[in-house]
C-alpha cells in the first residue's frame, strides 16, 4: 500500500525536542518526495503526529492517522515512587505487561518489545504524566488535513473517551474497537489480526476523497 515507509530515529529528551525531530523528519521527507505524506502514530506518537501536521500544513502533510492517543485531563497520575520505579525498570514486566496487550499479541512478541522498550527521560516522563495532557491547549481548530483516530474500548493505558475526544478537537474521522474484540494499547501495531484490521481501515480512510 505505502511504497516507502520511513521510522526515524527522534530525539527524545522532551516534547520540544521530539516535536523539533519529528517535524524535521516530516519536511526533510516530503521536500524530498516532492508530496504531502501521511503520517502516523501511535499513543504519544499521535499526539507528536497531530502537532507536526498543524505546524507544517498541507503542504508537508496530506493525511494524519493517529492510534490510540490520549487527550485532555485524567482521573489520576503515577505518583513519584510508581514514575521512579516506572523509570528505573524495576517493576518486573510480567506484571506490566497485561495493562498493555490481550492475549491476541504472541506473548514472545510482547517480551520482545518490551526488551526494547527506551526508558523516558525524566523530563519526558514530567511531561507525560501531568494531569492535563500537554496538547490539550495547542489546538483552537481542526487540523487542515483529512485525519482519522483508531481507539479501543479495552485499552487500559488509554481510555477511548480521550481519543473520542482528541478526534473531536482535531475534525478527525473516529473509529472505536469494541469491547467484544478485546484490543490492548499495543495490539494496534503486534497483534496479527488487530493489526490486519486497522490497516483495512487505513486503506478505506485513504481511498475516500
Amino acid at each position: 500500500m505505502f511504497p516507502d515507509v520511513i521510522t526515524p530515529d527522534l530525539q527524545m529528551k522532551n516534547i520540544d525536542t521530539l516535536l523539533e525531530s519529528t517535524c524535521e523528519a516530516i519536511r526533510a521527507k516530503a521536500r524530498l518526495d516532492g508530496v504531502p505524506l501521511v503520517i502516523m502514530g501511535h499513543s504519544l506518537g499521535g499526539i507528536i503526529a497531530a502537532l507536526c501536521a498543524e505546524k507544517l500544513g498541507r503542504s508537508a502533510v496530506g493525511h494524519v492517522i493517529i492510534i490510540a492517543s490520549p487527550y485532555g485531563a485524567r482521573d489520576s497520575v503515577p505518583g513519584p515512587v510508581t514514575r521512579f520505579l516506572l523509570r528505573m525498570r524495576l517493576i518486573p514486566d510480567a506484571l506490566t505487561r497485561p495493562r498493555f496487550f490481550s492475549r491476541s499479541t504472541p506473548i514472545e512478541d510482547q517480551k520482545y518489545l518490551f526488551a526494547r522498550a527506551v526508558p523516558e527521560s525524566p523530563e519526558l516522563q514530567a511531561e507525560i504524566f501531568k494531569p492535563v495532557w500537554f496538547h490539550t491547549d495547542r489546538f483552537s481548530e481542526p487540523l487542515p488535513q483529512r485525519a482519522l483516530v483508531i481507539a479501543s474500548s479495552r485499552d487500559r493505558i488509554v481510555p477511548s473517551s480521550e481519543s473520542r475526544q482528541f478526534a473531536e478537537v482535531i475534525g478527525a474521522e473516529f473509529i472505536e474497537f469494541n469491547g467484544t474484540q478485546n484490543v490492548g494499547h499495543n495490539d494496534f501495531v503486534w497483534a496479527p489480526d488487530t493489526a490486519a484490521k486497522v490497516m483495512s481501515h487505513i486503506q478505506s480512510f485513504l481511498g475516500r476523497r
